[in-house]
């Protein structure tokens, strides 16, 4: 079933990781890929519609980054992105991608939220590792995925395609199970494994030697073996393999995913002035993200 991949373009030559990946995404699944730019709408502004010259701008940035996605999707058709085996899921259907524009006029967090319901999956950029070094960073890629209507993949600028296999975080939570869905759908189609992982301490060093450690760690090993049981169940060709991380759930999802292609979490949906909060976990990862991460919800 064709589907829609939404990305968030900024005309920079330097953030444009997102625009390729969503690109080559869209090449690989046939899907329908739609660039949007917003306008930035300024405190002092007093009118609801830009002029004419914003308009014309954003009109020939959009002209622009259309053609640079285009080119991702002829290259990867060329051979780039082409499956090992030439057949399977990941078989080519780039004679049905469609690459359309538009432009918003707004405050990007909130009319990129907005646009979402019209996406399966919206695609953003983020700062890079080197971008955040020694600076105070707030995150727009952390508001967008906390308000958006659907799943939400943040890339980090300047990443370019590495790594094999997807990393998919859980915790026992309803929201793992799209989770992984997800992930598990993402493996099968690249026909490469699938990392289901659990980070956490076996016991909170305030608890230590009065709680049997042995309860956590268990409850541990019990999320990732059914975790990855769902994940066979959705394709039992599926190469699946468990990691437990005695670490900060966070910093351990992370080191999770170093090597591979991306790293899939799940969020609750939420309500109210609750929506623009993401769980803490999702939020400090895609604070640090290195990787591709994907925030998985249903759709509302």
């Amino acid at each position: 079933m064709t589907y829609t991949i939404m990305v968030g373009v900024e005309g920079d030559p330097d953030r444009r990781a997102a625009l390729r990946w969503a690109a080559e995404r869209a090449a690989r699944d046939g899907a329908r890929l739609h660039l949007v730019y917003v306008i930035g709408h300024a405190w002092g502004d007093g009118t609801d519609e830009p002029g004419e010259l914003l308009v014309g701008a954003a009109e020939a940035l959009l002209a622009t980054e259309r053609r640079l996605a285009e080119q991702h999707v002829a290259a990867w058709a060329e051979g780039r992105g082409r499956p090992r085996s030439g057949t399977g899921r990941t078989a080519l259907k780039t004679a049905a991608i469609s690459v359309s524009t538009s432009y918003l006029y707004g405050h990007v967090g909130a009319e990129l939220e907005a646009a979402s319901q019209d996406a399966d999956l919206l695609v953003v950029g983020t700062r890079s590792a080197l971008e955040r070094e020694g600076s105070y960073t707030g995150s727009l890629a952390v508001r967008v995925a906390a308000g958006a209507l659907c799943p939400v993949a943040v890339i980090p600028h300047g990443w370019e395609q590495s790594g094999r296999g997807v990393t998919v975080g859980v915790d026992g939570g309803a929201a793992g199970e799209l989770a992984v869905a997800f992930a598990a759908d993402e493996a099968a189609r690249l026909e490469e494994p699938l990392t289901v992982a659990c980070s956490g301490y076996l016991a909170n060093p305030l608890l230590a030697g009065l709680v049997p450690e042995t309860s956590l760690g268990d409850r541990r090993q019990e999320i990732v073996v059914a975790a990855a049981e769902l994940a066979r169940e959705l394709h039992p060709e599926l190469q699946v393999v468990t990691s437990i991380i005695e670490a900060a759930p966070s910093r351990g999802l992370l080191t999770a995913a170093e090597g591979s292609r991306m790293l899939v979490v799940g969020t609750h949906n939420r309500h109210g002035m609750k929506r623009l909060m993401l769980g803490s976990v999702s939020h400090d990862i895609l604070l640090n993200v290195h990787v591709p991460v994907v925030v998985v919800r249903s759709r509302r």
